[in-house]
């Protein structure tokens, strides 16, 4: 099941089902007029962008472009022997003994940045970095402010 109204807002809502007949058909007698009809006007606008080229090439944009900011914060954050993470996605995850003292130290320097404990099942403390709007060229900045609120944190915290 796939459904395009996530993304493209509640107001457009489209959805394809590949099943077989005996299920297209329970599900198709359940949808009334009222609540399930979709607009041809909206279909084919979905239709258009899903197919249109330009707008297929965007997600593989996007994730070269990511790729691009979360190796340079990882790259930087290496040099300076700051353990990261992160493979895919638009975040990086870095592992820190206090959450808050980084979050809220970082934020002195005028990054935001997440607690990470609560976006991992098994994973210890640590700070969630985005990387969706940072530009490779900041990362070594972010990277030196990161280095000296670890060093503020261990001098403050033990740790």
């Amino acid at each position: 099941m796939r459904t395009a109204s996530k993304f493209l807002g509640a107001d457009l809502r489209w959805a394809a089902a590949a099943c077989d007949a005996t299920t297209l058909s329970r599900h198709d007698g359940r949808l009334l007029p009222a609540s399930g009809w979709m607009s041809h006007l909206l279909q084919e606008t979905v239709h258009g962008l899903l197919t249109d080229p330009v707008t297929r090439a965007t997600p593989s944009r996007a994730r070269e472009a990511y790729m691009l900011r979360r190796s340079a914060l990882l790259g930087e954050l290496a040099a300076l022997g700051i353990p990261a993470h992160g493979a895919s996605g638009l975040n990086v995850r870095v592992p820190v003994a206090d959450e808050s003292a980084v979050v809220n130290g970082l934020r002195s320097y005028g990054w935001w940045v997440a607690a990470g404990a609560r976006f991992g099942l098994v994973s210890g403390p640590g700070a969630r970095i985005s990387v969706a709007d940072l530009e490779p060229a900041d990362a070594a900045r972010l990277a030196s402010d990161f280095a000296a609120v670890l060093g503020e944190s261990e001098a403050t915290y033990g740790g």
